[in-house]
Protein backbone atom coordinates (compact mmCIF):
# COMPACT_ATOMS: atom_id res chain seq x y z
CA UNK A 1 0.00 0.00 0.00
CA UNK A 2 1.38 2.93 -1.03
CA UNK A 3 2.03 6.40 1.31
CA UNK A 4 -0.35 8.39 -1.19
CA UNK A 5 -3.19 6.21 -0.46
CA UNK A 6 -2.87 6.39 3.08
CA UNK A 7 -2.62 10.19 2.73
CA UNK A 8 -5.78 10.35 0.75
CA UNK A 9 -7.51 8.10 3.63
CA UNK A 10 -6.13 10.49 6.14
CA UNK A 11 -7.23 13.68 4.46
CA UNK A 12 -10.81 12.27 3.33
CA UNK A 13 -11.59 11.18 7.38
CA UNK A 14 -10.45 14.74 8.43
CA UNK A 15 -13.08 16.14 5.95
CA UNK A 16 -15.56 13.35 6.67
CA UNK A 17 -15.11 13.40 10.50
CA UNK A 18 -17.29 16.50 11.87
CA UNK A 19 -20.53 15.86 10.06
CA UNK A 20 -19.95 12.04 10.99
CA UNK A 21 -19.35 12.91 14.73
CA UNK A 22 -21.95 15.42 14.37
CA UNK A 23 -24.88 12.65 12.80
CA UNK A 24 -23.33 10.07 15.49
CA UNK A 25 -24.16 12.63 18.26
CA UNK A 26 -27.48 13.15 17.18
CA UNK A 27 -28.38 9.60 16.80
CA UNK A 28 -27.26 8.80 20.65
CA UNK A 29 -28.29 12.60 22.23
CA UNK A 30 -31.83 13.35 20.84
CA UNK A 31 -33.09 15.91 22.84
CA UNK A 32 -36.66 14.53 22.89
CA UNK A 33 -37.61 11.90 25.50
CA UNK A 34 -39.60 10.00 23.29
CA UNK A 35 -37.92 6.56 21.71
CA UNK A 36 -39.02 8.00 17.79
CA UNK A 37 -36.49 6.89 15.62
CA UNK A 38 -37.73 9.45 12.87
CA UNK A 39 -37.13 12.35 14.93
CA UNK A 40 -33.69 10.88 16.08
CA UNK A 41 -32.29 10.43 12.40
CA UNK A 42 -33.94 14.01 11.53
CA UNK A 43 -31.92 15.38 14.84
CA UNK A 44 -28.68 13.48 13.36
CA UNK A 45 -29.46 15.08 10.02
CA UNK A 46 -29.21 18.49 11.81
CA UNK A 47 -26.24 18.05 13.75
CA UNK A 48 -24.17 16.63 11.14
CA UNK A 49 -24.99 19.76 9.31
CA UNK A 50 -24.57 22.31 12.21
CA UNK A 51 -21.86 20.68 14.58
CA UNK A 52 -19.18 21.35 11.38
CA UNK A 53 -20.63 25.28 11.31
CA UNK A 54 -19.85 25.85 14.94
CA UNK A 55 -16.20 23.84 14.91
CA UNK A 56 -17.63 21.15 17.21
CA UNK A 57 -19.76 23.14 19.95
CA UNK A 58 -23.17 23.57 18.64
CA UNK A 59 -25.26 25.41 21.23
CA UNK A 60 -27.99 23.20 22.94
CA UNK A 61 -31.26 24.62 22.05
CA UNK A 62 -32.96 24.64 25.69
CA UNK A 63 -30.27 26.85 27.22
CA UNK A 64 -29.33 30.15 27.03
CA UNK A 65 -26.74 32.26 25.61
CA UNK A 66 -23.52 30.31 25.62
CA UNK A 67 -24.42 26.93 26.72
CA UNK A 68 -23.10 23.98 24.08
CA UNK A 69 -22.52 20.44 23.25
CA UNK A 70 -19.10 19.66 23.03
CA UNK A 71 -19.27 17.01 20.54
CA UNK A 72 -15.00 16.27 19.98
CA UNK A 73 -15.45 12.64 21.65
CA UNK A 74 -17.93 11.85 18.82
CA UNK A 75 -15.96 13.77 15.98
CA UNK A 76 -12.67 12.08 17.74
CA UNK A 77 -14.52 8.14 17.26
CA UNK A 78 -16.00 9.21 13.48
CA UNK A 79 -12.25 9.86 12.06
CA UNK A 80 -11.37 6.54 13.84
CA UNK A 81 -13.92 4.57 12.36
CA UNK A 82 -13.88 6.03 9.04
CA UNK A 83 -9.65 6.02 8.43
CA UNK A 84 -9.60 2.72 9.47
CA UNK A 85 -12.34 1.96 6.97
CA UNK A 86 -10.37 3.47 4.71
CA UNK A 87 -7.09 1.77 5.44
CA UNK A 88 -8.95 -1.31 5.35
CA UNK A 89 -10.25 -0.82 1.89
CA UNK A 90 -7.36 0.06 0.60
CA UNK A 91 -5.27 -2.74 2.23
CA UNK A 92 -7.92 -5.32 0.53
CA UNK A 93 -7.51 -3.73 -3.11
CA UNK A 94 -3.95 -3.79 -2.94
CA UNK A 95 -4.02 -7.33 -2.32
CA UNK A 96 -5.99 -8.13 -5.23
CA UNK A 97 -3.93 -9.31 -7.93
CA UNK A 98 -4.27 -6.82 -11.20
CA UNK A 99 -5.76 -7.75 -14.33
CA UNK A 100 -3.58 -8.10 -16.93
CA UNK A 101 -3.51 -5.37 -20.07
CA UNK A 102 -3.75 -6.12 -23.04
Amino acid sequence: MSSKRLWLALAGSVLAAGPAGGFLFGLLNAGDPDPNPIGRVVYAFLMAVETPLHAGFPPDPQAGVGQTYNVWPHIAVAFVLLWSGFVYRAKKSAKKPKAPSA
